[in-house]
């Protein structure tokens, strides 16, 4: 055989052998990066709603100390022990004629764990405030004064929804 005549064979024989892979999809190279589940996503939800939960109680806490009563919007955010709690505390301030006026806030969640089956977490939260008690008129009585909390909160799922509510609060010391 001539030199010119296997020429031809040779780029054939290469043609046919790269491009006939037996499929019409191009190749691709798969990247070895981070994969989430629906799984993971459902637990990422559900840990979002859960915080979700405890910054809606605390906005609540915050109205019940000014107005030392219970809104009806309450029920979106809190229930079960912690709302009985929040009545008994706005109670007690109303009958002493007292009110408390937040000044400033800082709140940090420490951490947040879902149960396993999805059907509670539990948090813990720091918080430093400062708050000035008032009385009835909001005149000031007295100095402000600073309070360090750290408490565990209990929260539930509500049905089969996405949506947590702040069951129990515990202060720990």
């Amino acid at each position: 055989m001539k030199r010119t005549g296997a020429f031809p064979l040779v780029v054939c024989a290469v043609v046919v052998a790269g491009c006939s892979s037996g499929s019409n999809n191009a190749s691709s190279t798969t990247t070895s990066g981070p994969t989430t589940t629906a799984a993971q996503q459902d637990a990422e939800a559900l840990a979002r709603s859960a915080r979700a939960a405890l910054d809606a109680n605390h906005k609540l806490s915050v109205f019940v100390l000014w107005h030392n009563r219970v809104p009806a919007w309450a029920a979106r955010s809190t229930r079960g022990p912690a709302i009985a709690s929040l009545r008994s505390a706005a109670a007690t301030r109303r009958s002493r004629g007292v009110r408390a006026r937040l000044l400033s806030d800082r709140r940090r969640v420490v951490s947040l764990t879902l149960d396993p089956s999805y059907t509670s977490a539990t948090a813990v939260v720091v918080d430093r405030q400062r708050v000035q008690p008032s009385g009835r008129n909001g005149k000031p009585l007295g100095r402000a004064v600073v309070l360090n909390e750290r408490a565990t909160y209990e929260l539930r799922r509500i049905g089969s929804s996405r949506r947590f509510v702040v069951w129990r609060v515990v202060l720990s010391r």
